[in-house]
């Protein structure tokens, strides 16, 4: 095969052959186009075709490598595709190898409209924070099942991984990765890398002329789950020394964060504090920036990073007040709401209850109205009990008692019908606020029965 091929372009109706198979693949609509090439939609359900304009040697061959040796997929159970790998080789009527034909990921979005907090309520409003750890998870799964096989994803960056609606991203653009030949040892560089993801090691190198390493990615992996669980770049914040602040990329090369070693940035009001997520998060995020700046073996690994979030996740709570607020238990409280209060912003804005969400919410709601009146109304029955009439007593002397317990009993009661009263106006004041009206008419109910079952019980006393 000759070095390089005349610039091609896919054509509409256009019919490729797969090397290696006699199946043939027909091009119908274009997707999108690059400086390297055209994505095709074509006949083969849930796949489409990339053509390459300038199809050369080391490209083709380095197709030829991944389409041999794929990675393992994490979420194969589930059947979900975590990367567009590379499926077969095409060629053109001629016999030229122009592109190749992958895996289409649909139903997803970019993972900027994940980690964004506006784009998110517009695209994604009941995505929380709880689903935003799952996707830094499945991430650095996907990672890990990348790295296992030997290859370097190189250009990690937003515009490159898409996420479903249940947290589960895909990788694209994989034909970019850095590839090694198993049976060679040559290796097919990345050629591309992006600003605010490139590691500090790599900044300002011509990336055509070295190979990368894990450790790069490990870099690369933090900032990626930086964005998710904090909405921005780590490399921001607070300006403190001289002069105007450095440009992002500047910072990121000096190792300037709000919770690194130089006090020249600090955290703006706006920055969303290292210590809302699990300590075990914290750790890792210290490792990426601080420890890892200019020693990227110390950087945590995608295991790490994985056994890190599922430590995280279990810890999440669900917020009380709000139903897609989660918070980290460490923590202590709900840092959303306290953001909201001080700042009136929201980035989880109230999605709508699910029915089994309603209906756990309502029996929360038994367990904490009923349980303390169950325990008082037994104790007063209990001490009601053990003071009738005793028959031997005098008539005197049990009119008395009984006036007594009378009056104890009404006490008691007018004491529950106060709780009952004051009970109402806070749950109303609550419920209002919160405009839930279903679960408002649900406690309205739920306290009539409790007056009737307050009645039932006091007749059975006498």
């Amino acid at each position: 095969m000759i070095n390089q091929i005349t610039k091609s372009t896919g054509t509409a109706g256009q019919v490729l052959s797969c090397v290696g198979d006699s199946r043939l693949v027909t091009l119908t609509k274009q997707l999108a186009t690059s400086g390297e090439g055209q994505v095709w939609h074509t006949d083969w359900p849930g796949h489409i075709a990339k053509l390459y304009y300038h199809p050369t040697y080391d490209r083709i061959h380095k197709l030829e490598v991944m389409i041999a040796h794929p990675p393992t997929n994490p979420n194969e159970e589930i059947s979900h595709i975590s990367f567009a790998w590379p499926k077969a080789l095409l060629k053109d009527t001629a016999g030229n190898s122009v592109g190749f034909v992958m895996p289409e990921i649909a139903n997803s979005i970019g993972l900027f409209d994940v980690y964004n907090p506006q784009r998110r309520r517009k695209v994604l409003p009941a995505f929380n924070w709880l689903y935003l750890h799952v996707t830094a998870m499945n991430i650095a799964s996907i990672t890990q099942a990348i790295h296992a096989k030997g290859y370097v994803l190189g250009d990690i960056k937003p515009q490159n991984i898409l996420v479903t609606n249940q947290a589960l991203p895909s990788i694209i653009d994989t034909d970019s990765f850095q590839v090694k030949d198993p049976a060679t040892g040559q290796v097919f560089r990345c050629l591309v890398g992006s600003e605010g993801f490139t590691p500090p090691e790599l900044l300002e190198r011509d990336l055509a002329q070295l190979d990368q390493t894990e450790e790069n990615d490990r870099f690369r992996l933090g900032v990626i789950i930086h964005l998710l669980l904090f909405g921005d770049q780590p490399f921001k914040g607070l300006w403190t020394g001289a002069g105007d602040s450095p440009d992002p990329n500047q910072l990121l090369r000096l190792g300037h964060w709000p919770y690194g070693v130089s006090p020249l940035i600090q955290p703006s009001p706006l920055t969303i504090p290292l210590d809302t997520v699990h300590p075990e998060l914290q750790q890792c995020f210290l490792r990426c920036f601080n420890d890892g700046h200019w020693q990227p073996n110390l950087r945590p690994t995608p295991p790490e990073w994985l056994k890190a979030l599922k430590v995280a996740i279990a810890d999440l709570k669900a917020c009380r007040h709000v139903n897609c607020h989660y918070y980290s238990q460490h923590y202590g409280h709900c840092y959303w709401c306290d953001r909201k209060k001080e700042l009136g912003i929201d980035v989880f804005s109230k999605a709508t209850l699910s029915r089994e969400q309603r209906r756990a919410r309502h029996q929360d709601n038994v367990e904490t109205l009923v349980k303390p009146w169950k325990q008082t109304i037994n104790t007063a029955n209990t001490y009601l009990d053990v003071r009738r009439v005793v028959p031997s007593l005098s008539r005197l002397k049990a009119l008395s008692l009984r006036l007594l317990n009378l009056g104890i009993k009404y006490t008691i009661l007018a004491g529950v019908l106060s709780i009952i009263i004051g009970a109402v106006f806070f749950l109303g004041k609550i419920f209002v606020v919160q405009e839930d009206i279903d679960a408002t008419l649900f406690n309205l109910f739920l306290l009539i029965g409790l007056f009737v079952f307050w009645s039932y019980l006091t007749q059975s006393s006498d």
